[in-house]
């Protein structure tokens, strides 16, 4: 089994992504038996104790299983049992963190356009009555009822945009759009901005304005991705900013530039 080299700079870190990632992608497939610390450690060039300190946190997720007598096994049955074990583990993750957003933005975006097309009067009079709510909870302080209703605005969006499919999606991630917002909601102005995003994109489906709710909604999932960042000092990368239509990121926009700067230059030379 050929195997990808590890950097030393945080090695327990890279041996549960090199290792994660072979799971998730079917290098190692359902009920395949691991191989032995000894073996992986010395194909990935790092300690034993840092592959048992991998296996550990891959264990805890669920990816991996241990039997006595026969030793540990790749438990991946599943994409939905593979969504159900990152609950709580994903933003450890810069990877998943960065998946999840792409995927986010690519469904949430055709749900806003379809409830803008489909939301009836008891569809709106729901969103509404969810965005009251989450007013209130932030009246009262209650981080986790808001919480409870930030993640029911989005389940209410899903049902107006009258598509089952988009509502089952957003239920198999439930759990990790409840961590996603519940580590938003600690920063500063967080639930208040949040708010104010779903007002707005209510406002824009009332008016049967696809484009404008549309917008609203790219804005609040890009403010919800720099507050991420923030948070957890992860970053999501320039795809999700390309997918939702944004301006890259300063530091990203300034490496293009640098990079066209230095083909430009290459090209001149061999002129």
């Amino acid at each position: 089994m050929e195997v990808p080299s590890i950097k030393r700079t945080s090695a327990t870190e890279e041996a549960f992504k090199a290792l994660h990632d072979m799971i998730t992608s079917g290098r190692l497939k359902h009920g395949d038996k691991l191989p032995s610390q000894d073996r992986l450690a010395e194909q990935f060039g790092v300690s034993r104790n840092t592959i048992r300190e991998a296996i550990n946190r891959l264990t805890i997720i669920g990816l991996l299983s241990a039997r006595q007598g026969v030793g540990t096994l790749i438990n991946a049955n599943s994409p939905s049992e593979y969504i159900a074990s990152l609950s709580g583990h994903f933003l450890l993750q810069p990877s998943t963190v960065r998946e999840f957003m792409e995927a986010r933005v690519i469904i949430e975006m055709a749900t806003v356009r379809l409830a803008v097309m489909r939301a009836d009067e008891p569809a709106l009079a729901e969103l509404e009555e969810n965005v009251l709510k989450q007013k209130e909870a932030i009246r009262k302080g209650d981080v986790e009822a808001f919480i409870k209703h930030d993640v029911e605005f989005h389940f209410s969006l899903a049902r107006a945009s009258g598509n089952k499919v988009l509502v089952q999606f957003l239920g198999a991630v439930t759990d990790l759009l409840s961590t996603f917002i519940r580590e938003v909601c600690l920063l500063p102005r967080a639930t208040r901005n949040a708010l104010s995003f779903h007002r707005d994109i209510l406002k824009f489906i009332r008016a049967r304005d696809a484009d404008a709710a549309e917008r609203k909604l790219i804005e609040h999932l890009t403010d919800v991705v720099k507050n991420i960042e923030k948070s957890t000092g992860s970053e999501v990368g320039t795809a999700f900013y390309f997918m939702a239509g944004k301006r890259q990121p300063e530091e990203d926009s300034c490496a293009v530039a640098a990079d066209k700067r230095a083909n430009l230059a290459e090209d001149t030379n061999r002129a």
